[in-house]
């Protein structure tokens, strides 16, 4: 979710080349410990959102993953015999219709074969009951925010916010150079992918499971990893996306990976690994279908995705998702109301 703010940043510093004004040292640091949730949305919104959206890119775009590979509709099917301990919340029902957004975290016109980091946004219909978002808590949907890498390039939200800075200022190659666990995390979510069928996603950041439970989240695929079709096409993700979903099912197993100890499984240390096995809870279907319908991809963009949209025993843990709070909500009203789009949650999926 990076690239977007880098590329803003090295225009930065084509700018300071030609006389802007550099930013007082030590100002980022100041900001972000101020309120690195509201620095950090004022960044990603304020400053990089505002920015596409004033050089005149249309439809708006969100401010990360904009290169939409394509959007498909899904079934997120609950094993009945899981433990008591994880049946919590969305764990309780027996499945849900879902829509997928797949996404990469680079500008629409970028090849796939240059290794960005692939996003999966799902959105969930038929909940009952309440959850945390702030616009609708009522309207029967919950989300789910993974990608196709184990872990995230920093531990907190105020580490998150001073990186942030660094990447828009164009000081991201001094912050590296100073940060080199964050680059080696980087270097790791550049990495290629043949399908989205084929690779797998985490949730990166915790969870709440009920009262008791904290968990992370993993799609498997349970699909034969083939080679793609259409690799020398500059969008072979997508390609490859429609050519199998014509074909046939795909399906992905729902694992959760359970909280262990602070020492072990640290909440709020984003780099760590959770040494834990993972633990199968269900399943998400993609049923045979035409992702090229007239109009399915928009619906699917239009959508807001926010991690805070679900209910209350499956809240975002750690000062990340704090700051991914107003961050994504900001977002996503800036972005629907650039574009028209009705700024409130669909009532049943397309």
């Amino acid at each position: 979710m990076v690239r977007s703010l880098i590329a803003l940043g090295r225009g930065k510093q084509v700018a300071l080349a030609e006389g802007q004004s550099e930013p007082q040292v030590g100002v980022p640091a100041i900001l972000c410990k101020a309120s690195f949730r509201e620095e950090t949305r004022r960044l990603f919104v304020d400053v990089v959102q505002r920015h596409f959206i004033g050089s005149g890119v249309r439809p708006a775009p969100r401010p990360v993953f904009r290169k939409v590979h394509g959007v498909a509709k899904a079934t997120l099917r609950i094993n009945q015999d899981i433990s008591e301990r994880y049946r919590q919340g969305l764990f309780s029902y027996r499945e849900f219709a879902a829509w997928v957004r797949f996404s990469s975290d680079t500008s629409p016109d970028t090849a796939d074969a240059s290794r960005s980091t692939i996003g999966i946004g799902i959105k969930l219909f038929g909940l009952r009951g309440e959850t945390l978002d702030a616009d609708d808590p009522h309207a029967g949907t919950a989300d789910l925010l993974m990608q196709n890498h184990d872990r995230f390039f920093v531990d907190t939200g105020q580490d998150f916010c001073e990186f942030s800075h660094a990447a828009v200022n164009g000081d991201f190659d001094t912050y590296l150079a100073e940060h080199p666990e964050t680059k080696a995390v980087l270097d790791e979510m550049a990495k290629p992918e043949s399908s989205l069928l084929t690779a797998t996603y985490w949730s990166v950041l915790p969870y709440a499971c009920g009262p008791e439970a904290i968990v992370k989240y993993r799609l498997r695929p349970m699909l034969a990893s083939n080679e793609a079709a259409h690799e020398t096409d500059p969008n072979f993700l997508k390609l490859d996306l429609a050519h199998r979903l014509s074909a046939s099912e795909a399906t992905f197993e729902f694992a959760i990976q359970p909280f262990s100890s602070q020492e072990e499984t640290p909440v709020d240390a984003a780099t760590r690994r959770w040494p834990t096995s993972f633990v199968p809870v269900g399943s998400l279907v993609f049923e045979r279908q035409d992702v090229n319908r007239i109009g399915q991809e928009l619906y699917g963009d239009n959508l807001s995705i926010n991690p805070w949209r679900t209910p209350l025993d499956n809240r975002p843990l750690g000062s990340i998702a704090d700051s991914r709070r107003i961050t994504y909500r900001s977002s996503a009203y800036v972005r629907r109301t650039a574009n028209g789009v009705a700024a409130v949650e669909p009532g049943r999926p397309r």
